[in-house]
């Protein structure tokens, strides 16, 4: 069995697999406040539950947030002594990788993009978009000869919603749904219409033009917390995969442990 995690700047997304079957999948939410052994200790209070009862062989961690990942990692090795593999741009990837910085990019994106490259791209020798919705927006382009050629970064709803917050005086806080009228009768529905259906036509917009610059039909694959979302309302979707990054986490660990 092994354990992929996903440590990002909202949550720390784990994925339990059995084999190539995601049986389990959690959430658990970070404690900022906490440093050294503390932070350590109450990582591993969160993630036992969630490990109990699981004979993990190997661990996944996927990590944009670099503080959290030592205490993380210290967590785990009290509650396993699965050997864990850290992503990083240079393992061996299923692409080329033409991104000009990828000492900053994020491994996230890196994870997205070779779970969605090897699932949905390579079989067929088909491009590939991958679309991740979650705290910002980012979209993964994948050539149909196998290279990665980057993708946009955008700001997420609720990084949307935090920007109009502190930027204003009187705009309030609301709820993050989406109006069915999308003109905006009230302060509240204003907010909820600009900011939700602005992702739809952003997402909607960005994929088109993204699309352009490739030479056939590229497949889009939806991932991320607003993907279920996004699914609804766009015109095109090929795949509606939540747990992309996890999915990419098992397959790049999986690999580097057996040409180990």
């Amino acid at each position: 069995m092994l354990l992929a995690l996903d440590i990002g700047n909202s949550a720390v997304k784990g994925g339990l697999f059995d084999d190539d079957t995601l049986v389990e999948v959690f959430s658990v939410e970070p404690t900022p406040a906490l440093s050294g052994a503390e932070a350590s200790a109450a990582w591993a209070d969160a993630l036992a539950p969630h490990l109990d009862g699981h004979a993990v062989d190997r661990i996944g961690l996927v990590s944009v947030v670099p503080a959290a990942t030592t205490s993380v990692t210290e967590a785990l090795s009290t509650l396993t002594e699965a050997p864990t593999t850290l992503l990083r741009t240079d393992m061996d990837l299923p692409f080329t990788l033409a991104y000009e910085t990828p000492d900053t990019l994020g491994v996230d994106r890196l994870a997205a993009a070779a779970a969605g490259w090897m699932q949905y791209g390579r079989p067929n020798s088909r491009s590939v978009l991958v679309v991740d919705t979650g705290t910002a927006v980012t979209y993964e382009v994948i050539h149909r000869d196998g290279v990665y050629e980057g993708g946009p970064i955008g700001a997420g709803p609720a990084l949307m919603r935090n920007a109009l917050q502190a930027g204003t005086a009187q705009l309030p806080d609301v709820p993050l749904t989406l109006p069915t009228d999308p003109v905006g009768r009230s302060t509240t529905s204003a907010l909820q219409s600009g900011i939700m259906w602005s992702l739809v036509d952003s997402v909607r917009g960005m994929t088109d033009r993204l699309a352009a610059t490739l030479p056939d039909a590229p497949r889009l694959v939806l991932t991320g917390g607003w993907s279920a979302l996004l699914a609804e309302h766009l015109d095109r979707v090929d795949v509606h995969a939540p747990h992309l990054v996890l999915e990419g986490a098992r397959l790049l660990t999986t690999t580097e442990a057996t040409e180990a």
